[in-house]
């Protein structure tokens, strides 16, 4: 639709009657904004306008009528009415509102942030994209051309028994019998070990729902996973429509997406984390896959993680809920021993005859690193490349050197605007920071000595590639990491490869230690662990056995006498008697004590306060000041300890220091009733110091 965005931008005085509402805009504020109704249509939540803001117009979202009709002398009106809302209902208003509550983030930030660009977002001209008005059209011919449920479920069931489907084990069969007749909120936690058939009960159940009528949301922790999952959904679903939806989408492709979901044209929505804020009319199922994994965790906004989100949306559409995961996160284990979750164990590999690798440690005190690779290691990757196997080298560090250094001085090549190494890309003659993205031509010489020996110190996956390109000449080396995939269709054309067999060795980070299904992989080696060992982290040690356990469930899954083969200096440490027996179940017991132990969670709640600004001292006296607000607040009623204000690891990013207070408790009402009033005072706060707050931190 189009609009005059200088119709009607004067303040006008409020006549006699005029009905106000208020408005949810994107903006930093606690707050809606009142306008004045000047439509003959019934203002309702969720109808998309477009209001003055400043200068100029945004798009908004109708909150409802304002409680108060006592008219200010000026009131500004709706600029424009864009549509009347029918795919915003009161359902998700209430998740929206339950998430702006909990992580304590202004609701007009979630509501309109949760909607794609096109749709929250007026072009140059000041006018809604044209790509609304067709996705919109486009999603309701799909619903046009859609027949009778019965006819669909008739035709669907129909396509899907004349496609070969693996034949299901016991545990599998048992697994989607009680996922299929689960009726109401129900959250189950669908533990099996790696190469189990996770993803087959997961098809049989949504194949089960959509014969219904229902929908199903399914989400995936990471991009790079989506196009495997649409391909299978997509085929053994057919002629169900399944959309996909994450933020690397063209935004004509995402915006028809969310108008399939949100009209309930698509009947499975394969999403990353944004897609838990999808409006869903029919939804009858929430998958979450690999629900451990920390990319579920939104780093920037609201910071939110969509596993607990998608547990709240569940709960409030009164509907099962699957939380899938070899390494389930300790908070759902303990749910599961509590009896909260309902826990489906798999607790065999699916395929007959595969079996979990055998894992081997390499203690690098007696057989010392040459590049990167122990004598025992390189060993192992030619025998295996000789047999006609495919191998996996792991290493969760990209570039090629972590650091570049002069062996004359001991200068070290270091990021300008923060407080970190910059890291060697050999292969682009690039030093690129990690944090910020700054980059730089690698030099010729010490800029402080004048050597031109200069030398990387650390490896990555590109110089591990070099060193494996020496030792394997013949061999086919994929490398796939953020930097080999950065184009589109890069992933999708190294994963076609790595399938196919036409690759030798695949060299990688954390994206292919999990969901894939390598059919010829029989050798994991996994490089560089120690780090994680004695972290400050405390979730450190979680995430690197889940890390080792998945990347280990990538070998094996077709034939046995697999292998993992686990560089340490550390062969002895409690974490790997666990991995050997591929034992998570003893690996989440002492963790769990651990962490019970120190207080910390699952067995406390917290949350953060960071503060950002050019100079260091004004980020801890910000935060200084946030305490002494706060002090008054904590009594025995609301039992929350604060604790000093430091500045982060990586203290400078961007050229902006940072700095951060943690704040915990060990009940999280007490904990929302402290923030709830802390956070009144703290908005009230002046100054130029940009500050906010995480709910259920999994960083500190």
């Amino acid at each position: 639709m189009k609009t005059d965005p200088k119709q009607n931008t004067s303040s006008n005085p409020v006549e006699g009657n005029t009905l106000l509402v208020n408005v949810l805009v994107a903006a930093p504020l606690p707050k809606s904004f009142t306008y004045q109704w000047q439509s003959d249509d019934t203002p309702r939540f969720g109808m998309r306008v477009i209001v003055p803001w400043g200068r100029q117009h945004r798009i908004g979202l109708v909150q409802g009528i304002a409680p108060d009709q006592q008219m200010a002398e000026y009131i500004k009106p709706v600029h424009t009415v864009l549509d009347a809302g029918e795919c915003l209902s009161a359902k998700w208003q209430a998740l929206i509102e339950f998430a702006a509550k909990y992580y304590h983030h202004p609701l007009g930030m979630i509501a309109l942030e949760a909607l794609p660009k096109a749709l929250r977002v007026l072009n140059a001209r000041g006018e809604e994209p044209v790509m609304v008005a067709k996705s919109r059209e486009h999603a309701h011919k799909l619903l046009a051309e859609t027949r009778d449920a019965g006819t669909v479920a008739k035709a669907g069931k129909s396509q899907i028994n004349k496609l070969e489907k693996p034949v299901l084990n016991t545990e599998q069969l048992d697994a989607v019998a009680q996922l299929s007749t689960a009726q109401g909120f129900q959250p189950f936690l669908l533990y099996g070990v790696t190469g189990s058939g996770k993803t087959e009960v997961y098809l049989h159940t949504v194949e089960e729902r959509l014969t219904r009528g229902e929908q199903v949301l399914v989400l995936l922790p990471e991009i790079n996973l989506t196009p495997a999952a649409q391909a299978l959904y997509k085929e053994r679903l057919a002629p169900h429509r399944v959309v996909v939806m994450h933020s690397n989408l063209a935004e004509l492709t995402r915006t028809k997406a969310w108008f399939e979901a949100a009209t309930g044209a698509a009947d499975v929505i394969i999403a990353t984390r944004l897609g838990v804020l999808t409006p869903l009319p029919r939804l009858g199922m929430i998958v979450v896959d690999e629900e451990h994994d920390p990319s579920y965790k939104q780093q920037d906004g609201m910071r939110y993680h969509a596993r607990d989100l998608a547990l709240m949306l569940a709960k409030q559409r009164e509907v099962p809920i699957v939380l899938g995961s070899a390494t389930p996160a300790l908070e759902t284990w303990l749910k599961a021993d509590q009896g909260a979750y309902k826990r489906l164990a798999l607790k065999n590999r699916a395929v007959l005859g595969a079996s979990l690798p055998k894992v081997e440690l390499i203690n690098t005190a007696n057989f010392p690193a040459k590049e990167g690779l122990s004598e025992p290691a390189m060993q192992a990757l030619v025998q295996n490349f000789e047999a006609g196997k495919q191998s996996i080298v792991f290493l969760n560090r990209r570039g090629y050197a972590p650091q570049m250094v002069c062996n004359a001085c001991g200068w070290v090549a270091n990021c300008d605007h923060c407080t970190a190494h910059m890291v060697w890309h050999k292969n682009e003659r690039m030093l690129r920071c990690h944090h910020c993205g700054a980059g730089q031509r690698v030099p010729t010489h010490c800029p402080t000595c004048g050597n031109q020996d200069l030398t990387g110190f650390g490896r990555g996956t590109q110089r591990i590639e070099e060193t494996l390109a020496g030792l394997l000449p013949t061999a086919n080396i994929l490398r796939i990491d953020a930097d080999s995939t950065r184009n589109k269709g890069q992933m999708e054309a190294l994963l076609q490869q790595a399938h196919s067999g036409e690759a030798d060795v695949l060299v990688g980070t954390q994206m292919i230690a999990k969901g894939h299904d390598f059919a010829n992989v029989t050798l994991v080696l996994a490089l560089n662990v120690d780090a994680s060992l004695y972290s400050h982290a405390y979730r450190a040690p979680e995430r690197l056995f889940a890390q080792l356990m998945q990347v280990a469930g990538r070998a094996g899954r077709r034939a046995g006498d697999a292998r993992m083969v686990v560089q340490t200096r550390y062969p002895q440490h409690p974490l790997f008697d666990a991995l050997k027996a591929h034992d998570y179940e003893n690996f989440a017991r002492h963790e769990m004590q651990a962490r019970k132990d120190a207080r910390m969670p699952p067995f406390s709640h917290q949350a953060t306060i960071r503060a950002d600004h050019k100079k260091l001292a004004n980020c801890l006296q910000f935060l200084s000041t946030a305490r002494e607000l706060g002090e008054p607040l904590v009594d025995a009623d609301n039992p929350v300890f604060m604790c000093d204000p430091v500045p982060l690891t990586v203290v400078r990013v961007g050229g902006i220091e940072r700095a951060q207070m943690l704040i915990e408790s060990e009940s999280r009402p007490a904990l929302h009733r402290f923030l709830t009033q802390w956070l009144a005072q703290l908005h009230a706060l002046p100054g130029s110091v940009r500050w906010f707050l995480e709910v259920d931190p999994v960083d500190l």
